[in-house]
Order: structure tokens, then sequence, then C-alpha cells
């Protein structure tokens, strides 16, 4: 008997509290900072057939769960599996991670014997072996030089995480303690679910999860097709370049061609560049993801991250591709350029559907670490800022596709690191202008206390966001070391460098795109934002033509009305 709707809605809420809670679990076991601080990780369910039913918090890993999911029921089908076992994996290639440093973890729900879903968690591990601290190398050329690779094997069972497996990872890490912590949290908060998706069992019984399950799925998939069909049919094209992958310093190009016709959209990269030497290319997953998170920001942001939108998406993106990138090529630089495909997608929907419109974040975020030896692996995340809408201004320091990861509090780093923050602060003009204009970018600069590896993993230095709709884009990001010194030295994107105590290191990180023309913007706003120190007295005038009276603190109306009728 099909359950009635008051219940099933009961039930689907209870499912996104367990989701919750092994999440809670998760980021409250961990040891390393990138998962308790930064909460690079996150926790799903997914049905029997390894579909996601509850997305994560951190919804760039719908895709990524459900390439993990297969890899797991084709090395270990249902009659192979036992209540308790754990499975593990962080191969980009033979499963869905996206780059070697996240591991997944992955453990069956069986209800009297019958194969219910998963409860699965996958967390960014500080450190798994390879060239450099913090595994990623700005110089890996190969998979080989990004760390250990698991394929998925049975990591824990009933009685607990493998001794042997437990061994192999911790003496393959330059943080052992902080790996095996990390993995027994993922291992913890995916018990957590079982227990509580059991207990839901008991309470509603199976059948009613597993229509649950299924009517969540539709559901979403349904909503996502309406809100496409609302659109109207046409195609958009974009294009973007990367600065080069650290090999060779010449552009790589990413494109983009979305053609919507009714409730459907198909995205074709098969225009790209082909796929590159250094750590810049990225699996499908990253390209999938991109595209989706990208099409549901436009569609609607609050339609749930399951399987119900994924089984909407329909790319074309061959092999070969720097989209598109094959074993055994090196990935570890994934995010930015995951990032840019993700702007081009925006932008390639723009000219579908303007109102919708939604301008590039800022670019040149990345995973940045510094090695201080027994002193541990300094693995952070630097954000950018958001761009602008049709109805808003860009959010502050947040990252695009993953708005749940901050960087590092200072305390945190200062505490337990060899370093020293000397500053945080907002960047003048680095948003870019419009009628609504771009998150503030903004500076962060690291005074090293005892020798370093220094891994600088960023990107567009070269190539900075754009506009959209008339609106400007944001400066470029940069690196320098000793900035201001005579020993100064401004840094590719790409880098490895050995730091000395004393060693200054400071990271620019640009706001986001702006949206429509920066003469609409209301000359009230411009002024608010020149009191904040979020645009110069000199860009108010030039740009946005707001002429101010001497002080910088009042509006010359007079001169405003003319300034913008000669650029009209």
């Amino acid at each position: 008997m099909p359950i009635d709707p008051v219940t099933e809605e009961i039930v689907a809420t209870r499912l996104w509290e367990v989701v919750e809670h092994m999440e809670r679990v998760l980021f409250h076991g961990g040891y390393s900072p990138i998962l308790r601080e930064s909460f690079d990780g996150s926790a799903t369910i997914l049905n029997a057939r390894g579909e996601v039913v509850v997305g994560s918090g951190f919804p760039i890993h719908l895709i990524p769960y459900w390439r993990i999911a297969q890899a797991v029921l084709r090395a270990y089908p249902p009659q192979a599996m036992a209540p308790g076992d754990v499975f593990a994996t962080n191969d980009p290639f033979l499963s869905g991670n996206f780059h070697v440093p996240d591991m997944a973890v992955i453990t069956p729900v069986f209800v009297d014997g019958q194969l219910l879903g998963f409860c699965a968690s996958i967390a960014h591990k500080p450190d798994v072996g390879g060239m450099v601290p913090g595994s990623s190398s700005a110089e890996a050329r190969e998979a080989w030089h990004e760390g250990i690779v698991l394929p998925v094997v049975r990591y824990a069972t009933a009685e607990g995480p493998s001794r042997d497996l437990e061994a192999l990872l911790r003496r393959n890490s330059r943080t052992p303690d902080e790996v095996a912590g990390d993995m027994r949290a993922q291992i913890g908060a995916v018990r957590v679910g079982v227990e509580r998706l059991t207990q839901l069992v008991a309470e509603y019984g199976l059948n009613t999860l597993q229509e649950t399950f299924e009517h969540t799925i539709a559901r979403a998939e349904r909503r996502l097709r309406e809100g496409i069909a609302r659109w109207g049919d046409g195609v958009g094209e974009a294009e973007a370049w990367l600065d080069g992958d650290g090999v060779a310093w010449r552009p790589v190009r990413i494109h983009v061609r979305a053609e919507k016709r009714g409730e459907a959209i198909h995205f074709d990269f098969s225009q790209s560049d082909p796929a590159t030497q250094g750590p810049v290319s990225v699996r499908p997953q990253a390209t999938e993801t991109a595209t989706l998170l990208a099409l549901l920001g436009a569609v609607d942001p609050t339609i749930p991250i399951n399987e119900g939108v994924r089984r909407v998406l329909s790319c074309h993106n061959p092999e070969g591709l720097v989209t598109h990138a094959g074993f055994p090529a090196a990935v570890n630089n994934y995010y930015p350029t995951m990032q840019l495909i993700y702007a081009c997608v925006q932008s390639a929907l723009a000219a579908i559907d303007p109102e919708s419109a939604v301008a590039p974040a800022g670019f040149g975020i990345g995973g940045n670490t510094f090695g201080y030896g027994p002193d541990g692996v300094q693995y952070e995340l630097l954000v950018s800022s958001l761009g602008a809408t049709a109805h808003a201004d860009g959010s502050f320091a947040c990252q695009a596709m993953s708005q749940i990861t901050p960087s590092t509090p200072i305390e945190i780093l200062e505490t337990e690191y060899p370093v020293e923050v000397t500053a945080c602060t907002l960047w003048p003009d680095s948003a870019g202008a419009g009628t609504f204009r771009g998150g503030v970018g903004f500076i962060r600069e690291y005074r090293v206390l005892k020798p370093a590896t220094f891994t600088l993993r960023m990107a567009q230095f070269q190539h900075p966001a754009w506009g959209i709709l008339g609106g400007l884009g944001p400066p470029a990001a940069g690196c320098a070391i000793n900035p201001g010194s005579q020993r100064e030295e401004r840094l590719p994107a790409l880098a490895n460098r050995k730091l000395m105590p004393g060693d200054v290191v400071r990271f620019y990180l640009p706001g986001g795109g702006g949206y429509g023309p920066p003469s609409r913007r209301d000359p009230e706003r411009v002024l608010a934002d020149v009191r904040d120190g979020v645009v110069s007295k000199a860009a108010a005038e030039t740009i946005y033509r707001v002429v101010l009276d001497p002080s910088g603190d009042a509006i010359d109306w007079e001169a405003t009305r003319k300034a913008r009728e000669e650029l009209a």
C-alpha cells in the first residue's frame, strides 16, 4: 500500500536529520584541521543501487558518491558484503574521487538480510604520501606522484578497522595520526548512519523507507525538469583559459556549448583543449559536478541534490580532454579547473536565460600547503568571493560550489603550526564592478617561524574572472614571497618553494564578477562601498560615475548626473 504524503514528508525529513548527524560526528571526530575546521568532508545516504537519496551539506560530492558506490558494487556485490563491512577508496580513475587526498568510506545497511542501501562519507586527508607534504605537488606529472592510491578495499569489518590497511596508510603519510584518526571518524559517522536508519526501519517499516527513497529522488528530478522547461529554448556558449599547467605556461582552453530544448539541456565540452601534462586536468566527475551545480544555481538552488538531478544531467565530454583526463594523469589541482568550468557553464546559461544569470566567483582559489617536517602539514583552503546576480551583490569570502568550506581560522593555524598570520584584510577595488558588484576580495599573509616546504596550487594569475551583461571582472589572483623586500618573488600559480624562518607569503584572493553596467548602480550603494573601504574614491568616479565631494563622504548629485549622462 502506498505511503501517505504526510508520512513520506516526515520520513524524508528524518533522513536529512540522519545525514546531518553523520556529518556532525565526522567533523567533531576529525583529527585534522582541514576536516574539523574547514569541513572538507561530507556524509550521505544511498539506495541499494548506489544512488544518492539524501545529499550531503557539501554539494560537490553528489556525483563522486554515485561513482564510488558503483565501483564498490563492481568489486563487492551485495552477496559478498556483510553487516559492519566498511569499504574504502581514493582512486580518481577506478572510483569517483576528485583527487587522491579525498578518501571515501561506504558501508552497507542490511535489514533482515536485505540490502536497504548504503551510508557513505568522503573526507580530504592532509597527507597521503607523494612528492611533497600535502601530497598534491605542483610538479606532479602522473597519478603515482600524488600519494598512495587505494582501489576499493574492505577497510573494516564489524570487528573494527583492518590493522594491516591502517598500518599501510599510516606508513605512507607524513601525518599518520591525523590520517588514521580522520579515517576512524569517517567509519564512526557511517556506522551512526546505519544505526539511525535501522531505527527508522523499526519505526516506519522497510517498505516506507524504500518508497520514500524513490519518491525523494523522483521529486528532485521533476522539479529540475520543470524549472528547465520554464526557460525559452536556446543555445549558449562560453570559453575561458587556464594560465597553464606548470609545465608549459601557455593558455589551456575550456569551452562549453549548452543547448536547451523543452525540459532537457545538453552540455558539450568537446571543443576544450587536450589533457595536460601538469596537474590541472580533471576527471569527468569534476566536470559533471561543476556543470550540474551551475545548472541548479540558475534554475532553483532549493532543489535537493540527489540522484534525481543527476539523471537530468546530459554531457558530451570525450576522454582525452582537459575536462576528462584519462589514467594516469595528475589531477591534484582539480578545484581551480572545476571552478573555471562552473563559471563557463554559468555564462553559457546566462545567454539562454539572462534573468537567472550569475557572474563568476573570484578565481585563484586552491589548496596550499606548508610542510614543517615533524611539526606537521598545514593544508589550507583559501576561498574567494562570489559573483553578483541580477538582484544582489556577491557574498564575501564564500567559495563557489563549496560554500560550507571556510579557510582555517587564524587562531587554529597559529596554535597548531609554526606560523604567524600577519595580515587578513579587505582588498579595495577587488570586486568586479556592476549594477550589482561581486563580493570583495582580500589579502592574507603568513610568516613562517620554522623551515618549510611550500606548495602553491592556485590558478588564474593571468586570466581573471569576468563580469556578465555589462558588468566588469575583478583583478587576477596572485602570490608573492617576501613582498616589498629586495627578495620579493612573484610566483606563478603552480610552484614549490623552500622557505626559511621569517619568510613571508602573501596571497591575493580576488572578488567576484559584476552584473550589469556599473553606471546603473545606486549611487548610495557606491557611497556606502567607499565608506567601507571596498571601493576607492577614484573608482567610484571613473568606473561607477558617482562623483563625491572632496571629503569622499557625500555624493555630488549634479556632477554625478552629468557624468552618467556623458556615458550614455
